[in-house]
């Protein structure tokens, strides 16, 4: 029987193969429907997705799953940022919100995030118990009772501007890539709203062409058309809206983590800072964590993933928090990562001191990162010639991290140490070491290999 498991963030695939058919969102649909129900909680569910060509034939037949015994009020938002999704449910105090994308992934990708009434994501735990009933509930064929139907897009771009409408760029010029994403229908008209002048990029959707050679991933040609254009800034998002990458004044990008201490310190020099504590991940560089000490701002690692980030800031008060990736959370504003809104309050900053000057106040020390495509994990502690490397040479690095990707057949690499050449030399070396063990584990199966 196939089973359901969701990752570090949520579920994801290739679409035509379990889970990401049909079939498997029905069952899905049935089981958030049977969770709602065992939590007393009301049938009442809003679910969006962004432009991937699978997206709506997913959805309907999630609705199908949700509303199979007659019962419950299921409100598709259409093509709307992941973000939106979540501030919808949290607005309008819907039970549960339903998010059907994959994020930075091709369009022949899809999958979900699950999100509370209150704006964030469900823990691991729940969504453990969602899919424990996907397993053992029989997919039946249902009627589709009436599915209530708004532009979430719109919704959302009205509420944005009514928090920031007083603000105005005063006719600055940006350059935007909306990935061929959701975003195309929201940070376009907002920015266009408080007075930029927006260059645009990835902002013609097909279907089949979201993150294609656009978007937060590759976004490399971001800083030559800032100085071809005499830009101000530079911003990215991701497919779905929840990530952002920002670009300097002198068309530099700017890292994860630069982003994530300029914020903080924003936040402690207006005594904002909650705690003065930053929530960040196993994957953000140990310079970040040295510069705030300087500051007595404490940082506090998670696990990888924006739902461990908001469920580590509420357990240690912390209003600041997220991933190296672009993940930012500003609990103040909103529970989970929204791409838009960070990108607007960073912009707000660079009014009064250019981010050129802030990222300044940021050490980040060097750091080099890989990662190793693999046909399925195997546990960690089999990967005997890769720990064995990482015991040997842990002297020769400041920081090693490795870890599987929650989302896609990948075994990540971090190294941080006195030099970029060094970095990259441990690196490599401990890629290769990788490599041995996933050829040492090579079995035969039905006629296949596996790993």
């Amino acid at each position: 029987m196939h089973r359901i498991h969701f990752g570090t963030d949520g579920i994801r695939g290739k679409v035509g193969e379990w889970p990401i058919t049909e079939e498997a969102f029905k069952g899905i649909g049935q089981a958030c429907w049977a969770w709602l129900k065992a939590n007393n909680l009301d049938l009442k569910v809003a679910v969006g997705w962004d432009t991937r060509a699978s997206g709506y034939a997913l959805a309907y037949a999630l609705a199908q799953g949700l509303l199979g015994e007659g019962t419950g009020y299921v409100t598709f938002l259409g093509v709307t940022p992941t973000p939106a999704i979540a501030y919808f449910v949290e607005r309008e105090g819907f039970s549960l919100g339903i998010a059907i994308t994959a994020s930075h992934n091709p369009f022949t990708d899809n999958g979900l995030k699950l999100f509370h009434r209150g704006g964030y994501k469900l823990q691991r735990e729940e969504e453990a118990c969602i899919a424990s009933w996907v397993n053992r509930q029989a997919v039946t064929p249902s009627t589709l009772p009436h599915i209530h139907e708004i532009n979430g897009s719109d919704y959302y771009l009205e509420h944005i501007l009514s928090d920031y409408g007083d603000l105005n760029f005063g006719g600055r010029k940006i350059v935007l890539d909306t990935a061929n994403g959701a975003t195309v229908f929201t940070s376009l008209p907002i920015l266009k709203s408080l007075g930029l002048e927006i260059i645009a990029v990835g902002n013609e959707p097909t279907g089949e062409n979201i993150n294609l050679r656009c978007g937060s991933e590759c976004c490399e040609g971001i800083g030559k058309k800032m100085q071809e254009s005499g830009a101000w800034l530079g911003i990215a998002h991701d497919g779905d809206g929840d990530r952002v990458v920002l670009f300097d004044e002198q068309g530099n990008r700017l890292d994860g983590d630069q982003v994530l201490g300029i914020l903080a310190l924003d936040k402690f020099k207006k005594g904002q800072l909650d705690r003065n504590k930053l929530i960040v991940t196993e994957q953000s560089n140990s310079g970040l964590d040295w510069t705030l000490k300087n500051f007595d701002i404490q940082t506090i690692r998670t696990d990888v993933g924006d739902r461990e980030v908001y469920y580590g800031m509420v357990a240690h008060g912390a209003n600041v928090g997220g991933e190296s990736s672009g993940h930012v959370i500003l609990s103040d504003i909103a529970k989970t990562g929204d791409g838009l809104r960070i990108a607007i309050e960073l912009m707000r900053m660079a009014l009064k001191q250019p981010l050129a000057e802030r990222r300044k106040t940021i050490t980040l020390f060097p750091k080099a990162e890989g990662a190793l495509s693999i046909a399925s994990k195997i546990p960690t502690t089999q990967l005997e010639c890769a720990r064995l490397f990482e015991k040997n040479h842990h002297r020769d690095a400041n920081r090693m991290y490795m870890r599987y990707s929650g989302t896609e057949n990948k075994l990540r690499f971090l190294v941080e140490a006195e030099t970029n050449a060094l970095c990259a030399q441990i690196l490599a070396q401990w890629m290769r070491a990788a490599r041995l063990d996933f050829e040492h584990c090579k079995i035969k199966v039905n006629g296949c290999v596996a790993y």
